[in-house]
């Protein structure tokens, strides 16, 4: 594990063959199952626990589960809770898909035992979200919790859908004798609540099957709705990303703050857009708090609803620099509230964020509001490097619109 944590591109390309192996053995098992031709006899138990299997279809399931040896050597070698990693679901089900494989290597009489292979789907799964997580660590980008949220979604539903698919098609056999497409149909019709009954399960262990899955999307799916719907509510409140096409295409300017007042945001809209070579630029208010009252209500106003852009987050933070397109700005303005008691602190504040504005977007125009005139040379540390895109001002922010004006 601790080689993998420090070699990422390693870890990556393991856990895609295994999520390659794990996807080939599921469509090996749905060869079989195209392959196979039950008898048209009805009430045939043995055709649950017997399927007719190729001998070159057998080698290749064989072939694909060899990987379970190195899953034991692993846990042979693991010197910690040894029950605590037998117990886990992804080692169960690899021992239900594999261990079944090696006992027909040692008897062939058991060469058409049927075995659940289609259970390889939820190791799939687990295996694609481990990869997309060393992904994120290899490119050293993190995406939204939202977008692993919604994959989480997506893969759950799938494996439910195909688990059902494929377990009802193989119960079936001594039933309806139903298709892969007949199963898909019927489950589609279920799940989505439609149940046209023309095709039905008609023997009690698929009927059994049926409801057991139902069961499990009634627990499984609301839960992951429901965290869905909560970081979408969480990303609302902090006003989600700023569009990376838009910033392209139109031009913008960021706002940072510590505390946003409505006096302060009234001030700086009403002689930014004052200006008339300003009126379709775009303000993007990067403010770590949330929007009070007053402010969320001057903001749905028509006259600023679609040319000020609320979100919540940090300029110490890389990430909602990126999320404000901070790099793509036009200019950057940092304010600070003139009321403010502790000008001091207020200053460290405003520098810190000067400071991480400009290590972050070297080439983005710079403009500062500083309380206090002997603060003045840290700001003008941070842009020294750059010269002429930092103007730091100890007056009111409608000077420092005027500024931008001016400079544009």
């Amino acid at each position: 594990k601790l080689f993998f944590i420090k070699n990422q591109r390693s870890s990556l390309r393991v856990r895609l063959f295994n999520f390659s192996l794990k996807v080939l053995s599921c469509l090996l098992y749905m060869v079989r199952v195209l392959l196979d031709d039950p008898q048209e006899e009805r009430q045939d138990w043995s055709l649950i626990i017997w399927v007719n299997r190729p001998l070159p279809l057998w080698a290749l399931q064989v072939r694909h589960n060899v990987e379970l040896f190195s899953d034991l050597r692993v846990l042979l070698c693991f010197q910690g809770n040894i029950w605590e990693q037998v117990l886990r679901v992804p080692f169960i089900l690899e021992m239900i898909s594999a261990v079944p494989f090696v006992i027909t290597v040692i008897l062939p009489s058991l060469r058409n035992l049927f075995i659940p292979v289609f259970l390889n789907c939820w190791l799939a799964k687990h295996a694609l979200e481990n990869m997309i997580n060393d992904l994120h660590r290899a490119i050293q980008r993190t995406h939204s919790a939202m977008f692993n949220q919604v994959l989480i979604l997506i893969c759950t539903l799938v494996c439910l859908m195909f688990t059902c698919i494929c377990g009802i098609q193989h119960l079936e056999r001594a039933g309806n004798n139903l298709t892969l497409f007949d199963s898909l149909y019927f489950c589609v019709v279920t799940f989505s609540t439609v149940g046209f009954g023309d095709v039905t399960p008609q023997i009690w262990p698929s009927q059994l099957l049926v409801v057991i899955m139902i069961c499990v999307a009634l627990i499984v799916l609301p839960i992951q709705f429901e965290q869905l719907a909560f970081l979408w509510m969480e990303r609302q409140k902090s006003g989600g990303n700023y569009s990376r096409y838009r910033a392209q295409t139109e031009k913008h300017v960021v706002l940072c703050v510590s505390c946003l007042k409505i006096d302060l945001l009234m001030d700086f809209l009403n002689e930014f857009f004052a200006h008339p070579r300003l009126q379709d630029y775009y303000v993007v208010i990067l403010c770590p708090a949330e929007m009070d009252v007053q402010v969320r209500r001057v903001l749905h106003v028509p006259l600023w609803a679609q040319r000020v852009i609320y979100l919540q987050g940090s300029a110490l933070k890389d990430q909602d620099l990126m999320r404000a397109k901070m790099d793509d700005a036009e200019a950057c303005f940092i304010l600070s509230n003139r009321f403010e008691v502790d000008r001091f602190a207020a200053d460290h504040q405003t520098i810190l964020r000067a400071w991480a504005v400009k290590d972050f977007a070297p080439n983005c125009p710079l403009y500062v509001q500083i309380l206090k005139p002997e603060n003045k040379f840290h700001v003008k540390f941070a842009g020294q490097s750059i010269e002429g895109n930092v103007c730091i001002r100890t007056t009111m922010c409608v000077q420092l619109c005027a500024y931008w004006s001016f400079y544009t």
